[in-house]
C-alpha cells in the first residue's frame, strides 16, 4: 500500500467561467480514472481527492464556485412534465444558481424521471423540496427573499423590471393552472414576459430561462461580482464538488 500523499493547499487560480461542462472525467489524472488508491474510495477527506485533480480541473471548480449565486433562486410549483422540471434545473445550474426549490406535483415523486434530462445538473445544485407553493414562498420571505410569481396577462411588472438589489426568487406554477391563488397571495407580486407573436404563452422551461438569465445578469451587475457565497459556503461547496468530480469520473471509467 502506497503512503498517503499530503493534500495540496486549498488554493488556486480562478479562471473566467467558460462553457465547458463541469461533469465528466475531464481534468482528472489517471490515478483516479484507473481506480487506484482504492482504500480512499469512501474517504471523506476532500483534500486528498483535490490533490488528484489537475490544475485545470481545480481552476474550473474554483471558477464555478466563484460564480455561484445564492441570492437568486427559483421555485417550481407542481409542474406536471418532469422534462420541464429537469430542463429548468439544468438551466438554473448552468446560470450559476446555488439552490432551487421544488413543490412536487405528485407527493410520491422521487425525482427519478428528472435525472434523465438534467445530465447530472441536480448533483451540482441544491434542490429543496416543499409541501406547497405558498409554504415555500413564506419560507423564502423569512430568509429575506422577495418572491415573484410568473403570471399571464394583466398590468403587472415585466420580468425585466424586477428588483436586482435584493435576494429574489422566481416562482413558476403548474403548466396548465399556473400558481394557485393562495400561492400568489404569499408572494411579493407577479410578473409577466411579453409576447410579440400569435402564441399565447412560452413553455414554462423557456419562460424560466428567459427570466432567470436576465435576473442573474442584473444581480451580478448590482453586486459587482460574479457570485455571492460566503467564504465558509465556498469551502463547503469546494469539498462537495471535489468529491462529486472524483465519484463521477470513477463511475464513468467503470462503464467504459
Amino acid at each position: 500500500m502506497s503512503p498517503r500523499r499530503p493534500p495540496r493547499a486549498w488554493i488556486g487560480p480562478v479562471q473566467p467561467v467558460d462553457p465547458e461542462e463541469l461533469v465528466g472525467p475531464r481534468g482528472l489524472i489517471e490515478e483516479v480514472l484507473r481506480g487506484e488508491d482504492e482504500e480512499h474510495a469512501a474517504d471523506p477527506d476532500a483534500g486528498f481527492f483535490w490533490s488528484l485533480l489537475s490544475p485545470a480541473r481545480q481552476a474550473r471548480i474554483l471558477s464555478v464556485i466563484e460564480a455561484r449565486l445564492a441570492s437568486v433562486t427559483i421555485v417550481l410549483d407542481r409542474l406536471v412534465d418532469p422534462h420541464n422540471t429537469a430542463a429548468i434545473l439544468r438551466t438554473a445550474e448552468g446560470l450559476g444558481l446555488a439552490r432551487a426549490h421544488v413543490v412536487p406535483h405528485d407527493p410520491g415523486d422521487d425525482g427519478r424521471a428528472h435525472r434523465r434530462v438534467t445530465q447530472d445538473a441536480q448533483k451540482w445544485i441544491d434542490v429543496e423540496r416543499h409541501r406547497s407553493g405558498a409554504a415555500c414562498a413564506k419560507e423564502l420571505a423569512k430568509r429575506g427573499f422577495e418572491v415573484w410569481a410568473g403570471h399571464l396577462g394583466g398590468s403587472v411588472p415585466l420580468y425585466s423590471e424586477l428588483p436586482a438589489d435584493r435576494p429574489v426568487a422566481l416562482l413558476f406554477g403548474n403548466e396548465h393552472e399556473g400558481p394557485s391563488a393562495e400561492t400568489i397571495a404569499a408572494c411579493k407580486g407577479t410578473f409577466r414576459i411579453p409576447m410579440a407573436g400569435f402564441t399565447q404563452s412560452f413553455n414554462v422551461s423557456v419562460a424560466a430561462g428567459i427570466a432567470l438569465a436576465h435576473l442573474a445578469q442584473a444581480r451580478r451587475a448590482q453586486l459587482g461580482a460574479a457570485g455571492d457565497l460566503s467564504p465558509q459556503e465556498r469551502v463547503l461547496l469546494r469539498e462537495r464538488f471535489t468529491l462529486l468530480a472524483a465519484r463521477l469520473a470513477r463511475r464513468m471509467k467503470q462503464r467504459r
